[in-house]
């Protein structure tokens, strides 16, 4: 059997006999210990009803803080098959609070996948009651598992591979012994041989089966990074720079005090040798920490952008226009560095100056130089304010700059048709006159924090040396300790001016990308996870071939407005749809069809009326479960061609790396409808590169595109909007009966 015919996690009657027990020999592939007599996953496995329970537990022990609700119980129809488990694991992660993303990794990658999901759930399938995993975190190659009791057991990592890939290897484990056998392999060698054969008949397969929680993109961003640990390391990282500073300040104590003494004491050049060996640890341990801060905090924002971007409103999206959203994503990058490496300049250039003051305090000046330092910082705090000012209008300006030219760009055939030739650089050159003025103020601002500043502290902190100098007072020693205050002071006047400057440019930023930052978190407490049957009444259970005929989607009464304007889209709209039902709505542009269609879709949520899918509304079922129900493919402007494969365009609304039979699927719906000589030339197929940057696609291909999309989510309802107005007789046709045998209960907007 081969890695591409292999059925998942379906195992063979067969092979199901030649797998041993845990323990009754070496386990093969992943290799139990010969001596261990008992699984020793046994007392640490979840039976399926306590799920719930097992989710609750891992968000807690992991940092998570769960919503303190009672743990969700699964139904027996949850566990008939993986994606209805998936289903409701996902539900009930987002009614704990917390998020758990499906992982799914090659079988030669198993085990270093199970060392970056904590805390995470796996499943133990292996042809017996349906088991769970949870696993809290990693203890170097070892993972800590929780038992029912709450408690942590550590479990070596090959132990929880070896049992969720087992029925993997069962199917073709019968085969691989017999060519050992024949081929006399020593029993010293044969776990090693096994091992090999095996990565290389099922390493491709994919092992899934495992939820690793995190808390969602929109949860406040203080428990994001208290989760991530990054308070932590920047406490780390702070004292690490404190305590190598101090060590710095030492080295020179010890050093200057033997010179300064006329001869060198052995005693303290090996003490200033010591410490100076000590720093080196340290400045290791900050690159160290900062690199993790920098890549956690990284990831954080990023994930809170995307999630805001996608969770933006249709309406908002239209009213702001491309550029003003490109200029947020180009503003967005100042957010990562400029934030996080800004703030821990800034407060450890504070912790640099107040050292520098305590050394010119026990300088020849004393307190009068320590007091100049504090009036100098005090003006460089004064310059970075007024840098910020500029700065904002100059980014404004920018911005403005940037949002007329993709405007003009998106609009420049009907510029050059409809605009005369003498406009169509009207206004450009008066506003790049004024960028250029606010760019010559901020350079001239960044000069005076960034050079003038730190360079003219040196001037003023030797002027500061003349009153005790002229007046004869103060030994050598304490000059010494003078001019050390006055370059370390120099160095923290830098650092403090650059780090200033980068958390103004990061405030800047952020009022541009805190609407998407706020966006993320928008929406109430999720709803608790339903049954397998919620919303089918027992009347619907029983009547078995009747049930074809049940309401799925009923409106009441439904009205939407859009935002400015006064007239409604859509007024007092009452529809019911049934299972199998074939729905032509017609009416003429700006009828209010599209938007209809984004009500019944879950795209829009109306503004008055009751909207019912099986029986349940939408903050019951939930705006994801809802849209996973009923699969839409809107107008052109409003559905995209992504940059990718023509596989990920398809099954970007399915599941994601897909199975052998999503692929074969998917192929089989695009021959339907008419995109077979689409993939016989695309040198790639499948796997093609599409988008802008990639294989273009005409305007009937793109539409045929959306179709096959919509009908791979395999939703209880397809909505079709515009979806034939591109094609010709014939290809219309083909796709008609692909769409019409396909969807389960169907609605298609057109014009009449």
């Amino acid at each position: 059997m081969t890695a591409e015919a292999q059925p998942g996690w379906e195992v063979r009657p067969d092979g199901a006999e030649a797998q041993p027990g845990w323990g009754a020999r070496p386990q093969p592939g992943w290799g139990a210990r010969p001596d261990q007599a008992v699984d020793p996953l046994g007392a640490l496995e979840w039976p399926a009803e306590r799920i719930g329970d097992a989710l609750e537990a891992l968000a807690a022990q992991g940092g998570l803080g769960p919503r303190a609700v009672a743990a969700p119980v699964p139904a027996a129809g949850h566990l008939r098959s993986a994606d209805a488990l998936g289903a409701w694991i996902d539900q009930a992660a987002a009614y704990l609070g917390v998020e758990a993303e499906p992982i799914a990794a090659r079988y030669d990658e198993i085990g270093e996948a199970l060392l970056r999901v904590a805390p995470a759930l796996v499943w133990l399938r292996d042809g017996g009651a349906p088991r769970f995993l949870a696993v809290v975190e990693r203890r170097g190659r070892d993972l800590a598992a929780l038992r029912a009791d709450r408690s942590t057991a550590r479990v070596p990592v090959e132990a929880i591979a070896g049992r969720i890939c087992r029925p993997i290897e069962a199917q073709v484990l019968p085969e691989i012994e017999r060519v050992l056998a024949r081929a006399a392999v020593r029993p010293r060698r044969r776990a090693r041989a096994r091992r090999a054969l095996l990565d290389e008949r099922i390493g491709p397969v994919i092992v899934d089966g495992i939820w690793s929680l995190r808390l969602p993109p929109g949860a406040p961003l203080a428990r994001q990074a208290m989760a991530a640990r990054i308070p932590r390391r920047l406490l780390g990282l702070l004292a690490a720079h404190a305590a190598g500073y101090t060590l710095w300040i030492l080295v020179w104590m010890t050093v200057g005090r033997s010179i300064l003494d006329d001869h060198l004491d052995e005693g303290w050049l090996v003490a200033g040798a010591l410490l100076l060996a000590t720093v080196v640890p340290l400045r290791q341990l900050m690159a160290w920490l900062s690199g993790l801060v920098a890549i956690d905090s990284s990831a954080l924002v990023k994930q809170r952008l995307l999630s805001g971007a996608l969770a933006l409103d249709a309406e908002e999206v239209r009213s702001e226009g491309a550029g003003r959203f490109l200029g947020r994503v180009i503003e967005s990058e100042a957010i990562e560095g400029l934030a996080m490496g800004g703030g821990v300049a800034a407060v450890a250039s504070a912790f640099e100056l107040a050292a520098a003051a305590a050394v010119l305090a026990q300088g020849a000046a004393g307190a009068i130089h320590a007091l100049l330092l504090v009036a100098w910082a005090a003006l460089v705090v004064a310059l970075c304010v007024r840098f910020y000012r500029r700065r904002a209008r100059w980014t404004a300006a920018r911005l403005a700059m940037t949002h007329d030219l993709i405007e003009r760009l998106v609009g420049h055939r009907t510029r050059l048709a409809q605009e005369r030739h003498g406009r169509w650089h009207h206004g450009e050159d008066e506003a790049l006159a004024q960028y250029l003025l606010r760019s010559r103020d901020i350079d001239r601002s960044q000069i005076e924090i960034g050079a003038l500043m730190p360079r003219g502290w040196l001037i003023a902190g030797i002027i500061g040396l003349l009153p005790p100098f002229l007046a004869g007072t103060g030994s050598a020693g304490a000059y010494a300790v003078a001019l050390g205050g006055v370059l370390l002071a120099s160095r923290a006047l830098q650092g403090l001016s650059g780090g200033l400057s980068s958390l103004a440019s990061a405030v800047i930023a952020w009022e541009q990308v805190s609407t998407l930052f706020q966006a993320a978190a928008r929406g109430g407490p999720p709803p608790p996870p339903l049954p397998p049957d919620a919303g089918r009444s027992p009347a619907r259970a029983r009547a078995g071939d009747a049930e074809a005929r049940a309401v799925v989607l009923e409106a009441h009464e439904l009205s939407f407005r859009h935002k400015a304007r006064a007239r409604p889209a859509v007024i007092d709209v009452s529809v019911r749809i049934a299972a199998g039902d074939r729905i032509l709505l017609e009416g003429p542009s700006g009828g209010g069809k599209s938007t209809l269609s984004a009500l019944l879709s879950g795209l829009r949520a109306p503004d008055a009326g009751l909207l019912l899918l099986n029986g349940l509304d939408r903050h019951m079922l939930g705006a994801g479960a809802w849209r996973r129900r009923v699969a839409a493919a809107p107008q052109f402007h409003e559905n995209h061609v992504l940059a990718g494969t023509f596989a990920y365009n398809l099954l970007m609304g399915r599941r994601w790396p897909p199975r052998p039979d999503d692929l074969a699927e998917a192929e089989e719906i695009c021959h339907e409808l008419g995109l077979g000589e689409l993939l016989g030339r695309m040198p790639g197929g499948l796997e093609q590169v599409v988008g802008e940057t990639g294989w273009q696609l005409s305007h009937g291909e793109r539409s045929r595109l959306y179709m096959a999309r919509a009908l791979l989510q395999d939703a209880e309802v397809v909505v079709l909007d515009e979806s034939f107005a591109a094609l010709d007789p014939e290809t219309l046709e083909r796709a008609l009966r692909c769409v019409l045998r396909r969807a389960r209960t169907l609605v298609v907007i057109a014009h009449p």
